[in-house]
């Protein structure tokens, strides 16, 4: 930290930046960067992509400054924007091949071949347990989409339903299958997981 407990009224500091003190923004951000950005790169691997997510927490903070409760850990507030802006980049990466292979390539970078193998089993694990809690008709639609790799049109014509029913129940079943995914909240392998699950659902979605 920048600031030692002698010289840093965190309540004091808050109050300022309700006002539009920019010195006060300067403090919080020299007080938590450092933190922060180990914390967001246990997820994404990626100094430079870290630095864009802490951008966006910042500059969150700055135009809610007036809506922040100076008498709440803002310590707390500020980690949960943080996550939440973590999990935002995942949702962009579900639509952007070149970050998502970026993030995905860093990652497998920094880790043992045998951390990647437990990885992979662990979210093959969960993954089915998710499988396992759809509707039986949706867990049909999912397994032969994933599993067997038919196409929207295949499925229909061996279920009699329509191409849109069968998208249908793809789109709602990873829905509730990121949904259990995300339980495993501020575990940076979590992260990971619904990344993979992300470029699952890119390759699924491409019939």
């Amino acid at each position: 930290m920048s600031t030692t407990s002698g010289t840093y009224n965190e309540q004091s500091v808050i109050q300022r930046l309700q006002r539009g003190d920019s010195d006060a923004f300067l403090q919080l951000y020299n007080h938590y960067h450092a933190a922060l950005y180990h914390y967001v790169l246990r997820f994404v691997k990626s100094p430079a992509i870290t630095e864009d997510v802490l951008q966006d927490v910042f500059l969150k903070i700055w135009e809610i400054r007036d809506r922040i409760d100076p008498s709440l850990s803002f310590k707390a507030y500020l980690y949960k924007i943080c996550r939440n802006s973590v999990f935002k980049l995942l949702k962009k990466i579900s639509v952007d091949e070149a970050l998502r292979l970026q993030v995905m390539q860093q990652f497998t970078q920094s880790v043992a071949d045998a951390d990647l193998k437990i990885l992979w089993q662990q979210y093959e694990e969960i993954l089915q347990a998710a499988i396992n809690k759809l509707s039986p008709q949706r867990q049909k639609v999912f397994r032969l989409c994933r599993e067997e790799g038919k196409s929207y049109e295949q499925v229909a014509n061996e279920l009699g339903i329509s191409r849109n029913t069968v998208k249908e129940h793809m789109v709602l079943a990873m829905k509730q299958i990121r949904g259990h995914f995300e339980q495993y909240g501020d575990d940076p392998a979590a992260f990971v997981l619904l990344l993979m699950l992300t470029s699952e659902i890119s390759t699924i979605f491409i019939r």
